[in-house]
C-alpha cells in the first residue's frame, strides 16, 4: 500500500469516527425540564418541559407511572390541593393548556389562552379556582372542571407576557410577576403594582408563605445586574434583598411546615423565613423546577440539561436521573 493510499484510508477512518461521535452527541441532546410538582398525597411527582410528554413518577423508585404525550413545551405543572388532578400550561405547542385527571385519564382543554401559550399557573387555596397567566398578558380564572369564569389583563394596553402567578394562601387575591409585581382581586381589579428594583429586570418566580403574611420573588438578572431573591410583606413592602445567586431564580417552593424555602437557580438553596441561607446543593447545570414532598423531608428538582434530582431537606443528593 502506497503512502498516499494509507493517508486516504486514515482520513476516511477519521471521518467515520468523527461522524459517529457527532451522531452520538446529537442522540444524547439534553432538553430543558421546566417544571416539577409533588402531589399533595406524596405518591407522585409530575415533571414536564421540552420532552414532548408529561411524566408522572412514583415517589419511591422514581419509575414512570404514567406518560401523557404533550407536543413541545410544558411550562408549568400544578397539582390540585385535594384531588388527583393536575393542571398543565404549554407554549410553542399545538396542544392547549389542560387539566388531567389521573384516575379517569380525562383531559380537559383550557380555552381562550393566548396562542403563544402561558407560563403562570396556580390553584387557589380551596382548589375551587384555577388561575392562568398567559404570554399575551391575560389572566384567566377557571373552575376545577375547566370552565372559564373570567378573563382580564395584567396591564392595560399591553400584551407583555406574565412569567408566574401565585394565589394568596388564605384569600382570593392573585399576585403576578413580569416587569412588575401586581396584585388583583378575583374580579380582576388591580389592587397594587410594584417595581421590584430600579433596573428593568424580568421577574420569574413568586411564592407566598403558607401563613399569607409575606411572599418571596426571584428575578432573572442580566450581565450587569445580579439575580435577586426578595422578601416582601403582605402589603408589598420590601423586607430583604439577596444577590448571591449566579443564575436566575426559575422557581421557588415553601415546605409544608413553612419554615424552609427552596430556590432553583445555579444551585438548590434552602432559606429560612428571614432570608438566611441554611443549605446549598450544588448542581452541574441550572435548576428550573423545584418542589417539596408532603412531609417536607425530600425535594425534587428538574434542570436545564434534563436531570431529575432527589434531595433531602438539607440539600444533599439522594438520587439522580440523567
Amino acid at each position: 500500500m502506497t503512502t498516499r493510499i494509507k493517508i486516504v484510508a486514515y482520513l476516511n477512518f477519521l471521518i467515520i469516527i468523527l461522524t459517529n461521535q457527532t451522531f452520538g452527541q446529537n442522540a444524547l441532546t439534553k432538553e430543558i425540564l421546566w417544571t416539577t410538582d409533588w402531589s399533595p398525597n406524596g405518591k407522585y411527582i409530575a415533571i414536564g418541559g421540552n420532552v414532548d410528554s408529561l411524566k408522572i413518577y412514583n415517589k419511591g423508585n422514581l419509575k414512570v407511572h404514567k406518560s401523557i404525550p404533550v407536543k413541545n413545551t410544558i411550562t408549568r405543572i400544578k397539582w390540585h390541593p385535594t384531588k388527583n388532578i393536575i393542571a398543565v400550561t404549554t407554549q410553542m405547542s399545538e396542544e392547549k393548556s389542560f387539566i388531567f385527571n389521573l384516575e379517569t385519564n380525562e383531559k380537559i382543554e383550557l380555552n381562550d389562552i393566548s396562542p403563544e401559550g402561558a407560563r403562570g399557573l396556580d390553584w387557589n387555596f380551596t382548589g375551587e379556582y384555577l388561575g392562568i397567566a398567559d404570554n399575551d398578558g391575560q389572566i384567566l380564572i377557571y373552575d376545577s372542571k375547566g370552565e372559564l369564569l373570567r378573563k382580564f389583563v395584567n396591564q392595560v394596553n399591553s400584551t407583555k407576557g406574565i412569567t408566574a402567578l401565585d394565589w394568596h394562601p388564605k384569600k382570593n387575591v392573585i399576585t403576578t410577576v413580569s416587569d412588575k409585581i401586581r396584585f388583583f382581586d378575583i374580579e380582576g381589579n388591580l389592587l397594587k403594582s410594584i417595581k421590584h428594583r430600579q433596573e428593568d429586570v424580568l421577574l420569574l418566580s413568586i411564592a407566598w408563605h403558607n401563613a399569607g403574611d409575606f411572599f418571596v420573588t426571584g428575578d432573572y438578572g442580566d450581565e450587569k445586574d445580579k439575580s435577586l431573591l426578595q422578601y416582601w410583606n403582605e402589603q408589598g413592602e420590601l423586607i430583604k434583598t439577596i444577590d448571591i445567586s449566579k443564575g436566575e431564580y426559575r422557581n421557588l417552593a415553601w415546605n409544608p411546615k413553612g419554615d424552609r424555602l427552596a430556590s432553583a437557580s445555579d444551585a438548590l438553596r434552602i432559606w429560612d423565613t428571614s432570608g438566611n441561607l441554611i443549605s446549598v446543593g450544588n448542581s452541574n447545570d441550572y435548576l428550573w423546577g423545584v418542589s417539596w414532598n408532603e412531609k417536607g423531608n425530600r425535594i425534587i428538582t428538574s434542570s436545564m440539561e434534563q436531570r431529575i434530582i432527589l434531595w433531602n431537606k438539607k440539600a444533599k443528593r439522594i438520587k439522580t436521573l440523567e
